[in-house]
């Protein structure tokens, strides 16, 4: 187990072609990697998992470093991606191991939190990963739309113009989420991309006095159940639709009614599920609402996250974490708390109030989910069931929009 130098980097991308079968320019990568190698990131890097005479590459990863947004103060979060097995080597351990080195890396270089988009949630759990927030997409019949002109106008964005508005307005929307990564640019797709080739526009509602309040990036996307304007955000097209407030949203939808009922039958958009958008639909009986997953989430380091928590009232809990993957974490947290003051936080040989592992330890510290939940959280087992753990786990604005 070890990280791959850059001149290496063309065998983890064989093994991500062939694992996601997709295309790979392997030998021209080779070539160019023994002519001259990339440099390296400090950014990014790769996790291999090799044989003994390290011939053949089992498996890989890769961790982009990040600073995101956690209980109003800045942390380090390690993205997950490209995990990958050639077939060949499935089940083997390959992945675990890598896993289990990219995690310990991120607990020496004093990572808080790390992420990452599974194709399965139980796979992950095996690592210490859990479900994160909801998401919930929209998808509303134009026809139906109730809306109003709030005044405003709409400006579209061309390229080579900047996308600083965009990146103000979301920094402002999602300043107060745990998890969000913290931009520099708002989307680095924007500035390669001609968006006009990808037939993708960019509309800005602006307010009387000339800010940026909202934008929507949109495409047409022609489905089974109509003419669709897609502002959803995906891996293949990063589109997205933002607003500050309830009147950004609703000049947003105001100008798609006006200016593309000819054109389209539906609007798709998604948001944060801590975000009701239900009363500005309009007819709710022909709108649809998905609800999914905004990813897994897992902390990475114990101490780091309680010391920094956002607390309600005062109080002592002690907390057992359970982490097969990082033992560092395994210990009682005796948390104490109280307003204006920073939190205490001591490993202790008291008996704890509450026994939980690091996923649902997890979801519940970044506030995906809230002590009323753990009623229906079997492997969290409470001691001093008088415990005022709502206190500590409830429900925050918790969302990340950076895909990896």
């Amino acid at each position: 187990m070890r990280k791959l130098a850059p001149a290496e980097y063309y065998r983890a991308h064989l093994v991500q072609a062939v694992a996601f079968e997709g295309n790979s320019e392997y030998q021209k990568e080779k070539e160019e990697a023994e002519k001259q190698p990339p440099a390296a990131d400090k950014d990014n890097w790769m996790w291999g998992a090799f044989s003994e005479d390290e011939t053949a590459l089992y498996g890989c990863m890769s961790i982009r470093r990040y600073r995101c947004n956690f209980e109003g103060r800045e942390a380090l979060m390690g993205g997950v991606g490209g995990v990958s097995t050639l077939p060949q080597y499935r089940r083997s351990g390959a992945i675990r191991a890598c896993i289990g080195a990219a995690l310990q890396d991120m607990y020496e270089k004093e990572f808080s939190l790390s992420f990452l988009y599974p194709f399965s949630t139980q796979y992950y759990r095996k690592f210490g990963y859990e479900v994160g927030a909801e998401n919930r997409v929209w998808t509303v019949p134009l026809q139906d739309m109730k809306t109003m002109d709030v005044g405003g106008r709409i400006e579209q964005l061309l390229p080579g113009e900047s996308t600083q508005p965009l990146l103000e307005i979301y920094r402002q929307f999602y300043k107060d989420y745990n998890l969000a990564a913290v931009r520099e640019i708002y989307e680095e797709e924007l500035e390669k991309t001609n968006l006009l080739n990808q037939q993708r526009y960019i509309y800005l509602w602006k307010d009387e006095t000339g800010a940026a309040r909202g934008f929507m990036i949109c495409r047409k996307q022609r489905e089974a159940e109509g003419v669709i304007m897609d502002c959803t955000n995906g891996f293949a097209l990063r589109n997205g639709l933002l607003f500050l407030d309830v009147r950004a949203l609703q000049g947003l939808l105001y100008f798609v009614k006006q200016a593309f009922s000819a054109d389209y039958e539906k609007i798709r958009f998604s948001v944060p599920g801590s975000l009701s958008v239900t009363s500005l639909v309009g007819e709710n009986n022909t709108a649809k609402c998905q609800v999914l997953f905004n990813g897994m989430a897992r902390v990475v380091r114990v101490e780091d996250v309680l010391s920094v928590c956002r607390c309600r009232g005062s109080g002592t809990v002690r907390i057992r974490v359970l982490d097969e993957m990082l033992p560092q974490n395994n210990a009682v947290w005796e948390l104490t708390f109280a307003p204006g003051r920073e939190n205490r936080v001591e490993k202790t040989e008291a008996a704890a109030d509450v026994t939980m592992p690091i996923n649902e330890f997890s979801a519940l510290i970044c506030g995906a989910r809230g002590a009323e939940d753990i009623p229906w959280m079997p492997r969290i087992k409470l001691h001093t069931p008088q415990d005022p753990l709502e206190q500590v786990f409830y429900r925050k604005k918790c969302y990340i929009m950076d895909l990896f």
